[in-house]
């Protein structure tokens, strides 16, 4: 009976341990249950504070790097290339040897020049000598007027014999100096065209080099003409920047001005061109690249400013979520200029002070319940 009565006992804790884990059980899972909010939960959302600031109002364009001025260099005298000094790419100054032509013809051309002139000099100093003295022999008779009148007719002759030598040799010593080709400005040289070796002519299409001048850089681009009173009124302020931008808009190159405006309206595009000058480009702006061009017509100062991706765009218009305590209110508001991240705000769609929501605005209508999680 002693032990009947023990499993009996065995079996009644084993139920009762059943029955409490069953409770556990119960319990964990009907928990949470208790303590789910009631009401609508709000959307979670990232919001920030509109400021204000003063926003560049810039005109963009497609422009065109232009070098100040770029010179084919050819020859003005004819003759064999005898050497080529300068290496292709490499930096010139003004008046810096480039190339020679072969001068031996020219200075023997030269030198029997200089002799007729010598024996020209001689007879017209001559025949001076004797209207001297052929003037002092007519007071006594000794000659007649008439070979004083000849003898005044030949030293004007022979005078101007020697100005025509003179003309000879000064034309050849400017034909010598035309086989000594130097840089006209200072610039790049190109590639080489001509080898040494070669003959050159005057009549040759083809130059021994061309020489760029890239410093200052000049960039060209077009504008709408509705935009020309706003840059003739920055104009009249003072100089206008201008920023140069590479392909993608993203890397700075340059900074320059508005140089000159074009004296005419494209009538086929509705433009005008406009010439910006770049003084410290270095090697950045490049001959015939082309480059985005960003033309600082006007600043606005002190207007509100909000990140640009709190603006939605819509049916009628644009339009932004601020935040009204724990809703979201949608505002319609008129964009105005971008500046970086920031676009400006022209009319009063929002204050500074107020919060403007970035981040979840897609899920959001007006008046929607909303959640701050990060300012």
């Amino acid at each position: 009976m002693g032990n009947g009565k023990r499993a009996r006992y065995g079996w009644l804790l084993c139920l009762t341990g059943l029955a409490l884990l069953g409770v556990l059980a119960w319990l964990l899972i009907s928990g949470p249950r208790q303590h789910k909010p009631a009401g609508p939960v709000g959307e979670p959302v990232t919001a920030v504070g509109v400021a204000l600031q003063d926003v560049p109002v810039y005109i963009d364009a497609l422009g065109t790097v232009t070098p100040t001025r770029s010179v084919s260099v050819t020859t003005q005298v004819n003759g064999i290339l005898a050497a080529v000094a300068f290496e292709e790419g490499q930096a010139v100054r003004e008046g810096q040897v480039i190339a020679r032509i072969d001068d031996r013809t020219l200075k023997a051309q030269l030198a029997q020049a200089r002799g007729v002139l010598a024996h020209d000099q001689a007879v017209l100093d001559n025949a001076r000598r004797d209207l001297v003295r052929f003037r002092e022999l007519i007071g006594v008779g000794s000659v007649s007027q008439q070979t004083v009148d000849t003898q005044v007719s030949t030293v004007q002759q022979l005078a101007g014999t020697v100005a025509a030598d003179q003309g000879a040799v000064q034309n050849l010593e400017v034909q010598l100096g035309y086989c000594t080709i130097r840089s006209p400005v200072d610039g790049v040289v190109g590639l080489r065209q001509v080898d040494p070796g070669n003959y050159v002519s005057t009549t040759s299409t083809t130059p021994i080099a061309v020489i760029t001048q890239m410093r200052p850089a000049m960039v060209v681009f077009a504008v709408p003409e509705d935009d020309l009173g706003r840059i003739h009124q920055a104009m009249a302020k003072g100089p206008v920047s201008v920023l140069a931008y590479d392909r993608d808009k993203r890397g700075l190159l340059a900074r320059g001005s508005v140089l000159a405006l074009d004296n005419q309206v494209d009538t086929t595009t509705g433009t005008v061109k406009v010439k910006a000058r770049f003084d410290d480009s270095g090697n950045r702006l490049f001959p015939n690249q082309f480059v985005n061009a960003r033309l600082e017509a006007d600043t606005l100062r002190q207007v509100a400013v909000v990140p640009t991706r709190a603006i939605q765009h819509g049916s009628q218009g644009d339009f932004l979520f601020v935040v009204q305590g724990q809703k979201a209110q949608l505002r319609h508001v008129r964009s105005g200029p971008v500046s970086g991240e920031l676009t400006a705000i022209l009319d009063e769609g929002v204050r500074p002070g107020e919060q403007v929501i970035t981040d979840g605005a897609d899920k959001l209508d007006d008046a929607s319940p909303i959640k701050v999680v990060a300012p």
